[in-house]
């Protein structure tokens, strides 16, 4: 608490309750949207906050993880709540007993409570890296009605992790690395992509050290070898589960995602290019992987060449791109796989949208928060495979 209660105090709190007044209001309206047409085909909210990831952390935080990896005739580890990581169903196990909630509205909660911190975050990046306060707000808005946004409303990782994520990159770019640091513990015990972030840590705390610039700080000696710990103490803990080191490893080969080099989503990519069998011409999701990949490539170089962007945001997005395109696993869960990396991209965009007229951009993002939420509906509803 004391981590965040710092990083809080250096914004402006009529600022930051601006940013998270932005956010609540962008994701009410996708949200509201969602639940129409969930009840408009047919089903109930406790379905729909149980679908796909949502359903394997709310059983962990109710049931705890299984003592063992079930495999299929083929030898193959079978999909195993192993594969996902224990602060989420920590953090909602908690909200349950501390507020008598249901385990679904416990998860709903706290899935909104991370990702308001996580757009005062967004909203702080931007003003650290000298942007102004308005473009601060416009790279909120971009990120909470952005397609994949859903993410952040219902209990999955991505509003945790990006409360983790964002404030860690506002510790870094600010020199703050033990605050960085235990920010990625923080992280690390979410989700395995934080190997990004603390890989992005390690490299510019280093740095500062070699250029002389931490000055011998212990400070900086101190995030470089605690960084890792709760990506490395997950691993420990889930393998713990089961009697084996590698518990973790084993249980997600499940889900495809060992790195191969970008060979299975080369495949995915050159298939959807031509129009091979993993297209439908009603599917979306094809052409919102294609513009991703593309897109993201494209941003990071654009951020590289921007010199007002500190050299980590660049390094952040472009790891996470080739952590993205070396795991195959699900490709429509890339888009959702990005959401948390998000806002650095968008610092491009936000600046010169922030200059347009105040009825113009609340039509942009009013309208962004009501096809995020028709999309979502399709995304958890309609279509077959995880998003």
């Amino acid at each position: 608490m004391k981590v965040v209660s710092r990083l809080w105090s250096t914004a402006p709190r009529r600022e930051a309750l601006v940013a998270a007044a932005v956010h609540l209001s962008l994701a009410a309206i996708g949200f509201v949207v969602l639940l129409l047409v969930n009840r408009h085909l047919g089903h109930s909210v406790a379905w729909l906050l149980r679908r796909w990831d949502s359903g394997n952390y709310l059983n962990v935080a109710e049931h705890g993880y299984p003592g063992r990896i079930p495999y299929r005739p083929s030898g193959l580890p079978d999909f195993s709540r192993l594969a996902f990581f224990p602060l989420v169903p920590l953090l909602v196990r908690g909200t349950r007993l501390l507020t008598g909630l249901p385990v679904v509205y416990a998860g709903v909660l706290v899935s909104w409570c991370a990702a308001t911190v996580a757009a005062v975050g967004v909203h702080r990046l931007v003003r650290a890296v000298g942007g102004s306060a308005a473009a601060g707000y416009a790279c909120v808005a971009l990120w909470s009605c952005s397609p994949y946004a859903f993410a952040l409303w219902v209990p999955y990782s991505e509003g945790v992790f990006s409360a983790a994520l964002v404030w860690a990159l506002v510790a870094m770019v600010r020199r703050s690395w033990l605050t960085a640091a235990v920010l990625c513990v923080v992280a690390g015990a979410v989700r395995p992509t934080a190997v990004v972030l603390i890989g992005t840590l390690l490299l510019a705390a280093g740095w500062a050290l070699v250029r002389g610039r931490a000055g011998g700080d212990a400070r900086a000696w101190a995030a470089l070898a605690l960084a890792p710990l709760g990506l490395i103490g997950s691993w420990l803990y889930l393998g713990s589960r089961v009697g084996r080191v590698d518990g973790w490893f084993e249980a997600e080969r499940a889900w495809g995602q060992s790195f191969d080099f970008g060979v299975g989503t080369g495949d995915f990519l050159w298939s959807a290019l031509l129009y091979g069998k993993s297209w439908r011409v009603t599917d979306q999701r094809n052409a919102a992987v294609l513009a991703l990949v593309l897109l993201t490539a494209v941003a990071v170089l654009a951020l590289a060449l921007d010199r007002s962007v500190p050299w980590p945001l660049v390094v952040v997005v472009a790891g996470a791109w080739l952590l993205m395109m070396g795991t195959p696993g699900s490709p429509f869960s890339k888009p959702r796989f990005m959401l948390p990396f998000l806002p650095v991209p968008l610092l491009l965009v936000a600046r010169p949208l922030a200059r347009a007229p105040l009825v113009v951009q609340g039509c942009l993002y009013g309208g962004g928060a009501v096809v995020s939420g028709w999309y979502a509906a399709g995304l958890l509803v309609l279509f077959v495979g995880s998003p």
